[in-house]
């Protein structure tokens, strides 16, 4: 008789764990969901026109939930059993999850709170079309899924300034061309993306007669602190020039060749891609702008642009409405290809000064 009161109790405390458990894991969800509900109630609210089919709906939800992402993989790691264990599992030094679990393997990114929820709440995968996404980049070595690139149509045309100037600087100025200068960085500034800035000052000057301040101070000693440092530049720059227009930072990308290089002409060209950081109030501002100047370079060199790619970062666009990062051709391009690139860029914000 003891044994069996024993079992009993054993099985009356078994039962009350199970109650305790579920109690927690509803009181955890619910909130979770409520704010999903929420969330998605606002993105329902401002659709977007597709011009192509566009990037998984997970890549959409991620852009919706990018901020959050920490605490989502937290709370989904206390109701979800061993998923605590791989969100915590090493990246690599690029900051990408180890290939077993970035999807490479499995479609289920037990890192990716967003792929967890798109898969187990049905509503989420009817979002996707009225996501407000941006134009991202269709190339398949990039993102590695190889989706096509959609648009949105803005809201309101680009206003174009009454008069002002350029401002060119560089937040990592070091950055130069592998085939050129046998570095990735280098000192010689004649070697790197300053000598594309003041390519791109000339032209715009000689050609266009468009007022340009061109900075070269080098900011990426440190390229941990190389946007803090720049910021100080870019204050007194803003403060000396009020009456700049644009703002552009202008840099090379870190990607393979086969992304960065366009044949316009029957000549191998650096291509452009914008990057908009939207960690701040007024980054609509400076995406219009960019989509822009991204449709012009459609119309003059087809293929020359990588098209717009939003960041939730701030990238010190926050201090002008005309701030612009513009990436000209990439570490394995050569000098020599990046400034093919100019002339076409030069272009493109002649068209924004002049309304041609």
């Amino acid at each position: 008789m003891p044994a069996g009161r024993n079992l009993f109790r054993r099985r009356c405390t078994s039962r009350r764990q199970r109650l305790k458990s579920a109690r927690k894991l509803l009181f955890i969800t619910i909130p979770l969901l409520l704010l999903l509900a929420v969330m998605i109630s606002r993105v329902a609210s401002n659709p977007a026109v597709p011009a192509l089919a566009g990037p998984t709906k997970v890549q959409e939800l991620q852009l919706l939930l990018s901020d959050r992402s920490i605490i989502f993989r937290q709370i989904l790691g206390q109701v979800i059993p061993g998923l605590g264990q791989s969100l915590s599992a090493r990246r690599d030094s690029a900051g990408q999850p180890d290939d077993l679990l970035s999807g490479t393997v499995s479609k289920l990114d037990p890192r990716d709170p967003m792929r967890i929820m798109a898969a187990q709440i049905p509503y989420i995968g009817e979002v996707g079309p009225h996501v407000q996404t941006l134009l991202y980049e269709a190339d398949q070595a990039a993102g590695g899924s190889g989706s096509v690139p959609r648009i949105i149509i803005p809201a309101k045309p680009v206003q174009r300034p009454a008069g002002g100037g350029v401002i060119i600087y560089h937040t990592h100025t070091t950055e130069s061309f592998l085939p050129t200068s046998g570095l990735n960085f280098t000192e010689n500034l004649e070697l790197t993306v300053a000598r594309l800035g003041s390519e791109l000052a000339r032209v715009l000057s000689e050609e266009y007669n468009i007022t340009v301040v061109h900075n070269r101070q080098i900011h990426d000693y440190n390229r941990n602190a190389s946007y803090e440092l720049a910021l100080g530049t870019l204050k007194e720059l803003l403060a000396t020039y009020t009456d700049a227009a644009l703002v552009i930072d202008l840099h090379r990308d870190g990607v393979g060749r086969s992304i960065t290089t366009a044949r316009i002409n029957g000549e191998n060209t650096g291509r452009i891609l914008f990057v908009v950081g939207t960690r701040h109030p007024a980054w609509q501002e400076n995406f219009l702008k960019a989509l822009y100047l991204h449709e012009v370079l459609e119309e003059i060199a087809p293929g020359l642009s990588r098209g717009v790619r939003e960041r939730p970062l701030v990238y010190n666009q926050h201090l002008h409405p005309g701030s612009l990062l513009i990436e000209v051709g990439g570490h394995e391009n050569s000098l020599e290809e990046a400034l093919r690139t100019i002339p076409y860029l030069a272009q493109a914000l002649d068209s924004y000064f002049s309304g041609e």
